[in-house]
């Protein structure tokens, strides 16, 4: 039984240290300090709540890199305000900051029935930065991430 033993431990030794060797450990979070300034259309109640969200541009690589991956999200109202969050950057590149106001109170970004909800969205273009400074002009009715970013479609036959 003991011989046994003796022959197993090289084996086990050997698959741990192949389990642990191998990739490098992923970055380290960047600790980022948002400064965001967030206007409206004067018929804005400047007491709604404003919706605001960050993203990474860009996740994935080859056929699965898709836009407009969720980092960090918060309520805030009209006006200047500042944030903070971890930016995962071993998950994705660029980032995205999103917002947009609920006029009518419903915790909806618009219904089939009610459409007065505003947006806007900044792609930063200066990062990965540990202070980053934007303004938001929410201006565009019903509008998602992805109606600003990443842009129209190429004009033409695509295929």
């Amino acid at each position: 039984m003991t011989a046994r033993i003796k022959k197993t431990i090289p084996v086990y030794l050997a698959a741990l240290c192949f389990g642990c060797a191998g990739e490098d450990p992923p970055p380290p979070p960047i600790p980022v300090d948002l400064s965001v300034a967030i206007g409206a259309l004067e018929d804005v109640d400047s007491a709604a709540t404003v919706h605001l969200s960050v993203y990474h541009a860009w996740t994935g690589t080859g056929e699965l890199r898709y836009p407009l991956e969720i980092v960090e999200r918060w309520e805030t109202n009209l006006g200047s305000s500042n944030f903070s969050f971890d930016y995962p950057a071993e998950l994705g590149e660029g980032l995205i900051v999103y917002a947009w106001v609920d006029s009518d109170g419903d915790g909806a970004n618009c219904t089939p029935t009610v459409r007065g909800d505003l947006a806007d969205l900044v792609e930063v273009k200066a990062f990965p930065s540990e202070q980053v400074s934007v303004s938001l002009l929410l201006d565009a009715p019903c509008a998602g991430p992805d109606w600003f970013f990443p842009g129209p479609e190429p004009e033409g036959d695509v295929w």
